[in-house]
């Protein structure tokens, strides 16, 4: 059994988390749900061990549930629904949000590298109206303000602006080094990044931004 949840602070190197990437691309399943729940919610779990990370990408019927309160909305079929991020961080996690108030930290919206949301090869000028609408749609929640995006190779952090309208970004953090201009990539030789974005994501997580 893993014993990731009981990691302490800072525990998790840069090694530890390209394993956890090198594995999904060593065995050709680079489907976005193992990068999801395999290497970000489990490294965020291991420098934030006092924080709840869940999924929440799979919505259900429920009448104990407000999904409004992180999440945003879009039409469909003229109704208004739910749009749900891949991830959700709280202080104290609890289904019945409606009976209880959660300390909401941020929503996390997870790409594969390998796949057409991959963000990494890519400014935001460049990013797709689909990607830009969800984060929108994310900022747009009852009560939480912050959005990370990533796909395992980059981290963006953002915030809602003051006009509470847009996106703000905060900072824009990278794990590697493109090698030409079709998109090839190699790991950053220099570990002090991954300190950086241990540092960074506490900070972001714990702090008014």
């Amino acid at each position: 059994m893993s014993d990731d949840n009981n990691l302490a602070p800072n525990d998790v190197t840069f090694n530890q988390y390209k394993g956890w990437f090198e594995k999904y691309r060593r065995n050709n399943d680079t489907r976005e749900i193992n990068f999801q729940n395999e290497v970000i919610k489990r490294f965020i779990r291991g420098i934030c061990t006092d924080l709840d990370v869940e999924s929440c990408d799979t919505k259900l019927t429920t009448t104990r549930h407000d999904y409004l309160q992180y999440c945003g909305t879009y039409i469909s079929n003229g109704k208004e629904k739910p749009s749900t991020p891949d991830l959700v961080i709280t202080k104290e996690w609890n289904w019945f949000n409606r009976e209880y108030n959660l300390d909401y930290r941020a929503v996390v919206e997870v790409k594969s590298p390998f796949g057409k949301g991959s963000i990494y090869s890519k400014g935001y000028i460049n990013y797709s109206s689909d990607l830009k609408c969800e984060l929108k749609r994310h900022l747009s929640a009852k009560v939480n303000e912050k959005v990370i995006l990533t796909d395992v190779l980059k981290w963006e952090f953002y915030i809602r602006s003051e006009d509470g309208i847009d996106l703000k970004p905060i900072r824009t953090i990278e794990l590697y080094d493109l090698t030409d201009g079709r998109g090839h990539w190699e790991w950053k030789k220099d570990e002090q990044v991954m300190e950086e974005l241990k540092e960074f994501l506490k900070e972001f997580l714990n702090f008014n931004i």
